[in-house]
């Protein structure tokens, strides 16, 4: 959805719009338009802060959220990956005393990404998470404790089908109102089907946090594209995947089920170095990736979701309505967001200009806080 930059935009004093905005469609010509801001469903850190982090500043947070809503992102689901139950628990509360603090986050962070423990450990599909927190039958009971220390606000998980108790898990989970994910899985298409039957609508990142080496014709990535039931989530990083096979996987998953996230890290939003997920050190190279620390195994990324738009965008020459749709409008549509601005609503709004052949965020408006981009 495209709206009209030549609207003066009025809000009250609690930023919310006072009249609705006019929709443009994908033809008019202009060169300036408005969109939704952008919408990141798995970002595990930013601005060199890590939020896989049971002593987590709070004012570290609330700067790392300014700093996030300066790359376009409006909302946002912190994510956190697999620890064990302890750390899962403080890890939450951490996140919601923080919340608690920023205003600005209070407005962005609707919910979190809970990334684990329930994923297959086995080489190659564990990816950067601690296989010894993983493969253990999972409670309910303590999604229901880690639940509680998130205030309630745990509105997606990720988890492996084929893990003992997992099907079960999905069912419940899916009833109490949350989403549920399939990554890190080795699973097989009857599993994966299972999985759906039971409530799943979502593949976390595909075609990575798999083994390297997978049976030509059964295996978990191409059950997932061929499943009409899972919309997908993709790393448009240029690492996570080059660009000529996620273009494959578009076209495969479809455009209507496609959605681009960061899953972006301490190192996102910041210059290269040395970082932290969780409890596992990390290391941002200079040309964009991030590495668990000494090895050459995939970690997360330092990108933003800005720059996964722009990526598609010009690798494939992908229209700003378009791109707004996989970036901000169907990941609000799995989370059961509203996909529109009405009277009443907060301003979520990110002003594009277009210049040298391409558009361009120029601002980005957060109720009452309007911030230039360039």
């Amino acid at each position: 959805m495209l709206f009209s930059a030549d609207q003066k935009v009025h809000v009250d004093k609690q930023g919310a719009l006072k009249e609705s905005l006019q929709t443009v469609d994908g033809t008019f010509q202009s060169e300036r338009k408005r969109t939704l801001g952008l919408c990141d469903i798995q970002l595990n850190g930013f601005a060199g802060i890590d939020f896989n982090n049971p002593n987590l500043n709070p004012e570290d947070f609330h700067l790392s959220m300014q700093a996030l809503l300066r790359t376009g992102v409006t909302n946002v689901l912190p994510t956190l990956i697999t620890a064990n139950q302890g750390d899962l628990y403080r890890n939450f509360e951490a996140l919601e005393r923080a919340r608690a603090f920023s205003p600005i986050a209070q407005m962005m962070v609707k919910g979190y990404h809970l990334e684990g423990p329930f994923l297959n450990p086995a080489q190659g599909f564990a990816g950067c998470h601690p296989s010894q927190f993983m493969g253990r039958k999972p409670s309910w009971e303590k999604f229901v404790s880690w639940q509680a220390a998130a205030g309630g606000r745990i509105r997606l998980l990720t988890v492996a089908p084929e893990m003992p108790g997992v099907l079960e898990l999905i069912t419940k989970c899916v009833e109490s109102g949350v989403r549920v994910s399939l990554g890190h899985t080795n699973a097989s298409h009857e599993d994966i089907r299972k999985a759906v039957g039971a409530g799943a609508s979502l593949s976390t990142h595909l075609g990575n946090g798999v083994a390297q080496l997978l049976p030509k014709v059964d295996n978990p990535i191409l059950s997932q594209l061929a499943e009409d039931g899972l919309t997908a989530s993709f790393i448009a990083d240029g690492f996570h995947q080059k660009p000529h096979v996620l273009r494959v996987y578009i076209k495969a998953k479809g455009s209507d089920r496609t959605i681009l996230v960061s899953d972006g890290t301490a190192a996102s939003g910041t210059v290269p170095g040395t970082y932290y997920l969780g409890a596992t050190k990390i290391q941002s190279k200079p040309e964009g990736v991030v590495h668990l620390f000494g090895t050459q195994n995939l970690a997360g990324s330092a990108a933003t979701l800005l720059e996964c738009l722009q990526n598609v965008m010009s690798w494939y020459n992908t229209s700003l309505e378009q791109g707004i749709t996989w970036t901000s409008i169907q990941p609000r549509k799995l989370l059961g967001w509203p996909t529109t601005q009405n009277v009443g609503d907060l301003a979520e709004l990110l002003e594009w200009e277009y210049i040298n052949d391409r558009w361009t965020p120029a601002s980005v408006q957060l109720g009452t806080q309007i911030i230039k981009i360039h």
